[in-house]
């Protein structure tokens, strides 16, 4: 992919594949996915000034008449930035010169041969039709993400969307939302764009890049439900890597990952420094202590077997935690406080 907005999402292989170019490949099989922006065509010797990068350089050879000039043209087309070299056969030689060939070889620069019935003209206009089509493609998506917006902000009703969601013939009792990057290819369903986020509204899980958030499955008249829930999980998988589903944000673990580091930092400081410190100064186990304590449920009996202590040097352990940090393990509000700030420490 090109970094400019305007250019289209093609690459080497997407123009082999063009059924209209018929083109085959000779050299440079290494760049096949690298982005061609626009065709160019040239019968200079050294037309790398006049390249703006990213294009197909188009020739039939009219300047190249050794192996010397054919070493300098693959030469001044790199230094052009562009990304291929197009060679019609026919004109002037029957084949693409062979010094060529070894000249992209050479700079890893892809050259395909473009047959004799294939008019350069028709690389342009195959090009201003492929921008005039992003450019439908990409107002689609954005106004398709602006009503996504307008539905999450309860501003519209997820209606508006019945026709959108009909002409990709998606079900509508059970619309799942898919919340990533940007995808560079067009997954199927229906996919609104959002800044740096993409939506994508399908029937079944169908993610094209990672890390992504995923709620649902809802029907249509919920649907404002799972596209707050798809963006919670996507901030968290932007956390965690992965992917992150509605039905695991409703956890303890998914809850804490929500939380910032400077959110976090209050419960380190505060309770897991000082229990840590004490450890290292007074050889206690303070901290394993308040685990098992934590894992066994709050049961003072459970989290003694475990740690095979008598209840009674359990208690005291737990008033030694109470007193460096001012939470009482004992009591359902602290004990949340003490997990969090474990949780974090680990």
């Amino acid at each position: 992919m090109t970094s400019d907005p305007e250019a289209p999402r093609v690459t080497v292989r997407r123009l082999l594949e063009v059924p209209r170019f018929r083109l085959r490949l000779v050299a440079g099989e290494g760049g096949l996915d690298r982005p061609v922006r626009w065709a160019h065509s040239t019968e200079l010797l050294d037309p790398g000034p006049y390249l703006r990068g990213q294009e197909i350089v188009l020739t039939v050879g009219s300047s190249l008449r050794d192996a010397e000039a054919c070493r300098i043209f693959a030469g001044s087309v790199k230094a052009g930035r562009a990304t291929a070299i197009g060679y019609g056969v026919g004109d002037v030689t029957p084949t693409v010169p062979d010094a060529l060939c070894q000249g992209c070889r050479r700079l890893g620069l892809p050259l395909l041969e473009v047959p004799p019935e294939v008019p350069f003209v028709s690389f342009t206009e195959w090009f201003a039709e492929q921008v005039v089509t992003d450019r439908e493609e990409r107002y689609e998506r954005e106004e398709t993400g602006r009503l996504l917006r307008m539905i999450r902000e309860g501003l519209a009703s997820a209606e508006v969307l019945r026709p959108r969601i009909d002409e990709v013939g998606l079900d509508h009792g059970s619309l799942l939302a898919i919340a990533m990057d940007v995808p560079d290819e067009e997954p199927p369903g229906l996919l609104g764009v959002d800044g740096d986020t993409a939506i994508l509204i399908g029937n079944e899980e169908n993610v094209w890049s990672e890390p992504a958030g995923i709620g649902g499955p809802v029907p249509l008249e919920q649907l404002r439900s799972t596209l707050a829930e798809c963006l919670v999980a996507l901030d968290v998988a932007r956390r965690t890597g992965g992917i992150v589903r509605g039905s695991d944000l409703a956890t303890f673990p998914a809850l804490l990952r929500r939380l910032t580091p400077d959110q976090l930092a209050p419960f380190l400081d505060q309770v897991a420094r000082p229990l840590r410190e004490y450890d290292g100064e007074h050889g206690t186990r303070l901290v394993e202590t308040l685990r098992t304590f934590l894992e066994s449920g709050g049961s003072v009996g459970a989290a003694s077997r475990a740690l095979f202590v008598h209840p009674n040097t359990l208690r005291h352990r737990l008033s030694r935690i109470e007193a460096l940090t001012g939470r009482n393990p004992l009591r359902f509000e602290d004990r949340v406080a003490l997990a969090i700030a474990i949780w974090a420490e680990d």
